[in-house]
């Protein structure tokens, strides 16, 4: 007789997750068993993007490799919270890019990714009567950890209007909503990511501020995930300067701003108290973040900041993601026209379908070999709407233009 799996795994194992179905059609047998030639497919599923990591971090490993001591020293155990020259890479960074002051090394710990943050985070955080607030919509894997892993009960706060399908957070009067609506639930964590996935909006420094001020009197904390951070098309809010508290924590990575997704690192900023009790959660299961990823990361920012480069990368970047937002809204103008999010920020925007999201991304892709992602994971006010990625496509306008195309003929004679 087998070994049958826990119930936490048959659990886990039959929920369906837009994350789990995104990375699953990068395995071409999904494609041919829809009768999709892999030459064909054009995706905007990808929640990655696709610039070139900064040359100066390519040496940097470089630089470690070809060095036999560096390299005999990457292969040993880092300390559990990480190496006190990453903490100092990381601070510089902060300061360099976004003016943080103060921020010190007690108050940083490195981990593996985003995503093990988080879910440690919320260990840390969460007993089992508390609640935790997350917007609606917010990035479908964080809701599905808390319901597996995480004992907390769920609350949602929409931020899309259903009439006009227009992003409200920052109107003073949904600010005023959700600081009476903090005030009554008292959540012990306010979730929030900015720039957003799905809808690349940055939350306004009102919303932010106001939220945070009604959680310090009752004791809570806004948690905020900055995958995206450095991928905002104009100014930088304030409190992305903002260093941690006792009511203000936040999850930060390598991955996205440096084209860094398969070389995994990523920490914390919080204050210390909070960082020590994550620290044991750390050391049973990762043990330690991995020691080669933390001496290029530190050497680079030590090199791009003395050569300039760093401010000089970052800005590219953004404007490269920027040209190529505003590229893929003319294409949905001229090809689909259908309603969308302009984007703030990120490598996203939301499509609003009026059907099924889930029947119309199926319908289209065996249709025409393009991938949107079904907006229902995000939450329910996207149940009829769809996530497009530009980020994958970055250096390539011209499949933008014909996988829209390509739908939008579709769409006109499906009509």
């Amino acid at each position: 007789m087998d070994v049958n799996i826990s119930d936490i795994a048959n659990e886990f194992n039959n929920k369906v997750s837009p994350v789990r179905e995104i990375m699953n059609y990068a395995d071409k047998r999904i494609l041919v068993s829809l009768g999709i030639m892999a030459d064909n497919f054009i995706s905007f599923g990808g929640g990655w993007v696709n610039h070139s990591s900064p040359e100066d971090l390519r040496e940097s490993y470089l630089k470690i490799i070809s060095d036999k001591d560096k390299f005999h020293f990457s292969g040993g155990y880092s300390p559990t919270p990480g190496e006190n020259f990453c903490k100092d890479a990381i601070i510089n960074f902060e300061e360099s890019i976004f003016s943080m002051q103060g921020l010190l090394q007690d108050e940083i710990i490195i981990g593996q990714s985003s995503t093990q943050l988080t879910y440690f985070l919320l260990k840390v955080l969460l007993n089992k009567d508390d609640k935790i607030l997350f917007l609606d919509p917010t990035y479908c894997n964080y809701q599905l950890q808390n319901n597996i892993f995480n004992p907390g009960e769920i609350l949602n706060f929409q931020v899309i209007e259903p009439d006009n399908f227009v992003y409200s957070a920052n109107n003073p009067e949904k600010i005023s909503l959700i600081k009476d609506f903090v005030r009554k639930e008292k959540p012990k964590i306010v979730f929030l990511v900015s720039p957003d996935n799905p809808t690349g909006q940055v939350l306004s420094d009102e919303f932010v501020d106001s939220v945070y001020n009604e959680v310090k009197k009752y004791g809570g904390a806004v948690v905020i995930d900055f995958a995206y951070k450095t991928l905002v098309f104009g100014d930088y809010p304030k409190y992305f300067s903002k260093k941690p508290d006792g009511n203000f924590i936040t999850i930060h990575s390598n991955s996205k701003w440096g084209r860094n997704l398969g070389r995994r690192m990523g920490w914390l900023e919080a204050p210390e108290y909070i960082l020590r009790a994550y620290e044991t959660f750390q050391s049973a299961t990762l043990l330690c973040p991995d020691r080669l990823h933390q001496m290029a990361f530190a050497e680079y920012i030590e090199t791009s900041i003395k050569n300039g480069t760093l401010n000089e990368y970052i800005s590219k970047t953004k404007e490269q993601y920027k040209k190529t937002a505003e590229h893929t809204e003319s294409c949905i103008e001229r090809y689909l026209k259908l309603p969308y999010i302009s984007p703030s920020g990120g490598i996203y925007i939301c499509l609003k379908v009026s059907e099924n999201s889930a029947k119309f991304v199926q319908k289209v892709l065996k249709n025409t070999g393009v991938l949107f992602i079904p907006g229902w994971g995000f939450g329910s006010s996207l149940s009829e709407s769809v996530r497009l990625s530009f980020g994958p496509l970055v250096n390539n306008y011209e499949l933008i233009d014909k996988g829209l195309n390509k739908v939008g003929e579709y769409l006109s004679h499906a009509d």
